[in-house]
């Protein structure tokens, strides 16, 4: 197994609110975080049932580097399973969703069930006496719902139950999805890609929201008054807080798009490690699926959703406010991506550490909670991150 790059300011780091440079530049250190991190002991959110709500339907998607095919197998289960042929390990499909009974290898025409099951291949009675068929089906990953949400591992030994997993976190898990006791259907996508690490990405804390967003000053969606709360043994944290409904100030000229419809007065947000985000702001119900592309980009898969039981009027609604508030483009968050990039280049080539401050001062001695604008709870991750790399 490679070791962490011997730089000399890596093999003195021990203070998880000064980070390193390094730890978003360098590519040896990117592909140790691929094998310890994403083939390591987490549980990823690799799909929402509402993406493949009945039998046959499929979503791919890729998991650090690895190629997954998430499906709704004709048993009513849904599995997640390494997306390569058994054969020559070749991509099964590369559509992003779909319906389908059976997977066909385009190589060498190998047939797949929806259970990962090898159904048939071209000339098998010239296969060697000791092949078996029933042991020649695809890389299955454990799996378990959670919420409606398919979380997967690839390390099954060493991966904590998933209660365990998140521990509190849970319920932050579970009030973005809407507590668990509403269907949710799946509004549509939106697809970024930002010139950053993965860990820039995921880095991003309460302390810059009424500073660099300039709707949440014309707004007045200052916010402030929630907790932070890390939980578990990966560094996940959740978010807690009220929603105080907009009053009409002239800066909009179609104020219904922020509107507090109905009752959904109680938000939520949870970061996922390695790279998924969830939050549930007024109307919206938005899942950010996160893959790094390199050392320095990260492509993140926006999912909106709304619940079964919507009227078409309310559907409608979270799909406008989805987009337009807090999508990639969002007015809220459109400077996100900007501030991405300019971090990503004021730390390449050189040499120095983030620094983590906000809230450490008066933080308690785990940093496990925090205020809503901090910045303390991230560094629980990057001790465990610290652990986990080997530093």
């Amino acid at each position: 197994m490679n070791q962490p790059t011997e730089v000399s300011s890596l093999a003195a780091w021990s203070d998880s609110t000064k980070i390193p440079y390094e730890f978003y530049t360098d590519p040896e250190i990117y592909q140790l975080e691929m094998e310890r991190i994403f083939r390591g002991p987490f549980w990823h959110p690799v799909a929402l049932v509402a993406e493949i709500p009945t039998p046959n339907d499929f979503k791919t998607l890729t998991v650090g580097e690895t190629p997954v095919l998430v499906t709704h197998s004709e048993d009513g289960q849904c599995r997640a399973f390494i997306n390569a042929c058994a054969h020559r390990g070749v991509q099964l499909t590369v559509a992003p969703r779909g319906s389908a009974k059976r997977f066909t290898c385009p190589y060498h025409r190998w047939v797949f069930a929806t259970d990962g099951s090898l159904l048939g291949a071209p000339g098998d009675e010239t296969f060697p006496a000791a092949f078996c068929k029933s042991e020649s089906g695809l890389k299955e990953l454990k799996t378990v719902n959670f919420y409606g949400v398919i979380f997967a591992t690839f390390d099954p030994d060493n991966t904590p139950p998933i209660e365990v997993y998140f521990g509190r976190v849970g319920d932050a898990l579970k009030s973005c999805v809407g507590d668990g006791t509403r269907p949710l259907k799946l509004l549509g996508y939106q697809k970024v890609v930002f010139n950053c690490n993965w860990k820039v990405y995921m880095d991003n804390d309460g302390y810059h929201a009424g500073l660099l967003h300039t709707a949440f000053r014309l707004l007045n969606f200052q916010g402030g008054k929630g907790e932070l709360f890390a939980d578990g043994p990966a560094g996940n944290w959740g978010m807690a807080y009220a929603v105080e409904r907009y009053k009409d100030n002239g800066f909009l000229s179609d104020p219904e798009l922020v509107e507090v419809k109905g009752d959904e007065t109680t938000a939520a947000g949870a970061l996922i490690r390695p790279v998924t985000q969830v939050v549930r702001h007024f109307n919206s119900i938005n899942f950010r699926f996160g893959r790094p592309l390199g050392v320095d980009k990260t492509e993140v898969h926006y999912g909106y959703y709304g619940y079964e039981d919507d009227s078409p009027e309310m559907l409608k609604h979270r799909v406008r406010q989805s987009s337009n508030l807090l999508g990639p483009s969002g007015f809220v968050s459109i400077e996100d991506g900007s501030v991405f990039d300019r971090c990503q280049k004021g730390v390449t080539g050189g040499v120095g550490t983030m620094n983590f401050v906000k809230g450490i001062g008066t933080a308690v001695p785990d940093r496990k909670t925090s205020a809503q604008n901090d910045e303390t709870v991230s560094t629980v991750w990057w001790s465990e991150y610290k652990q986990l790399m080997g530093y």
